[in-house]
């Protein structure tokens, strides 16, 4: 079993995730106790697919992605508001996750030697640095998990409901 944890932004206005990672999945909690989503990712046994749930039934996003070699692409959300995300690499992942006007970049690295995945999410203005440390987990996974913490900050600052609160 693997897993997934570290922290997007400062100590102040970030979000912190804990995941562990197993064969049939991704599982934990991105944010906090009281301002956060639970991460419930299924794997495909063939590893082609990740679906499930980013938070709860009620307030969460559906998510899917197909992972082809050396990239991922897939959807957080529906059909008409939801965004595409699109990843690839290994050591150096970039991507995108939305559109040209609403979306953000990615650009991370992974260091295998300290099982450290850092980088940006967004611009160098306008954005986050990654902290995560990524133990016996394909790299990929770390990014899509640092893409959607990402997204979901970025959603409670648009609604107002994570303020300037450490999580």
């Amino acid at each position: 079993m693997g897993s997934i944890s570290g922290r997007i932004g400062g100590i102040i206005g970030g979000y912190s995730v804990e995941c562990d990672v197993r064969d049939n999945g991704i599982f934990g909690r991105l944010g906090g106790a009281l301002v956060g989503a639970n991460i419930d990712l299924n794997i495909t046994p063939d590893g082609n697919y990740i679906e499930g749930r980013i938070g709860g039934s009620i307030i969460g996003k559906d998510f899917k992605m197909q992972i082809d070699e050396g990239s991922v692409r897939g959807r957080l959300g529906g059909d008409v508001i939801g965004n595409d995300i699109v990843l690839s690499g290994n050591d150096y992942i970039t991507g995108r996750c939305g559109g040209r006007i609403d979306g953000f970049d990615i650009a991370l690295h992974f260091d295998a030697g300290t099982g450290k995945l850092t980088g940006r999410l967004g611009g160098g203005l306008i954005g986050m640095d990654v902290n995560y440390e990524i133990v016996d987990t394909p790299p990929i996974h770390g990014a899509i998990v640092a893409a959607i913490t990402y997204y979901f900050y970025r959603e409670n600052q648009r609604r107002g409901s994570s303020g300037n609160r450490s999580n």
